[in-house]
């Protein structure tokens, strides 16, 4: 049996099925998490702006092995986050690789060093691509910062096409670059419809229309709002949001000051009552300026649901094609955004054809997919 480490900050809950998937797949599975952020929450998350624990199952620890340090940590946003002890677990452990799931902290450095200083096999997977905003002169030197380390690396997950034109900007070779696509538990979200749910007055015989993000600057809920109020005339729509953040003041204002009455804003809902959303929906909407993926449309596209994204979310370069699976707008363009959702609704023959093509995409984005990459890699000499 082969037996990998997997270096990550904290327990998150697209990455659980992963996990469970590799022991399945008879690997031996051992998570070193630096953090018990997502088990328990002593604090408000500063993105999400609200205290929660992840409830995708009875607990996130079952079916693989974890570890945490003996000091309990549940801050996941300082560099300086590690495991002590790291070092012992990897010389002891005979490992037949190591899976590292960033590089934005001491823990995962660490791991990577005592990796190489006991000749384990490295793979690494990041999510960044090369649309990441930054700086011209930071730009430059973490190019060379990254090929310098690109090059200790034995093998690269891939979560889509733009994550690999990163690795591959950065000098690494296409024979060390594996496919491991994003992906949600697909099961989890394809549910039967909650017909109570649906037959809210306000959500009764009405198309749908879902927004799921954190209220922050880059996902610009102001967007979404500004669909509904286009569309206050249509007594046929109704919008959904879903997230909390810093700008939910600013979004209750907008909608006040607008008279918007087509619109329900739900707050934070975790994933089980989430799910129960997006399978009563007509469409997913995701207005970010930036994305390196996107989990919302795995999650929308688990459920069946047609999505219609801005062109700076990463995953519709893998998962939406015109006319096929959903539509992808210019962020930012309001009026195109409104012309491509009515396309989508007022075409019912359109609009099936779109979900008989969700379910053959959304079916090559699966846990399995990935261990496939891992135990090829594994196997490597």
């Amino acid at each position: 049996m082969k037996k990998v480490a997997i270096i990550t900050s904290h327990p998150i809950q697209y990455q659980i099925p992963l996990f469970r998937e590799l022991k399945n797949n008879k690997i031996d599975t051992n998570i070193f998490f630096a953090s018990r952020h997502g088990l328990k929450s002593l604090k408000k998350d500063h993105e999400f702006n609200v205290k929660f624990n992840w409830d995708i199952g009875s607990n996130m620890l079952e079916g693989y092995k974890s570890f945490f340090p003996k000091k309990q940590k549940f801050d996941i946003d300082k560099f300086r986050l590690s495991f002590d002890g790291i070092s012992d677990y990897l010389r002891e452990g005979r490992f037949d690789g190591i899976i590292i799931l960033g590089w934005s902290n001491l823990h995962y450095l660490k791991a990577f060093w005592y990796a190489k200083k006991y000749k384990i096999k490295i793979i690494l997977r990041v999510e960044t691509n090369l649309e990441t905003k930054i700086y011209f002169l930071k730009k430059c030197i973490k190019f060379f910062i990254l090929k310098f380390f690109f090059n200790h690396v034995d093998f690269f997950l891939s979560i889509g096409k733009l994550n690999k034109i990163f690795y591959l900007h950065h000098g690494v070779s296409k024979k060390k670059i594996f496919n491991a696509p994003y992906f949600v538990d697909n099961q989890f979200f394809n549910k039967k419809k909650n017909l109570s749910l649906k037959n809210k007055p306000e959500f009764r015989n009405k198309s749908l229309i879902l927004f799921v993000g954190k209220l922050i600057e880059r996902k610009r809920p102001l967007d979404f709002l500004k669909l509904a109020e286009l569309s206050a005339l249509n007594k046929t729509l109704h919008f959904i949001m879903v997230g909390d953040g810093y700008l939910k003041k600013e979004c209750l204002d907008f909608i006040k000051k607008k008279k918007l009455k087509n619109i329900t804003l739900l707050g934070f809902l975790n994933q089980k009552q989430l799910s129960e959303y997006y399978n009563i929906v007509d469409l997913l909407i995701m207005t970010s300026d930036y994305e390196t993926w996107g989990l919302s449309i795995n999650e929308a596209m688990a459920a069946n649901v047609p999505v219609i994204c801005s062109n700076k979310c990463g995953a519709h370069h893998d998962m939406i094609k015109k006319y096929k699976t959903g539509f992808i707008y210019d962020c930012g363009k309001i009026l195109d955004l409104h012309r491509k959702m009515n396309l989508i609704l007022n075409n019912r023959k359109l609009l099936n054809l779109i979900k008989d093509n969700i379910k053959k995409v959304i079916s090559k984005f699966t846990a399995q997919k990935t261990v496939d990459s891992i135990k090829i890699i594994l196997n490597e000499k």
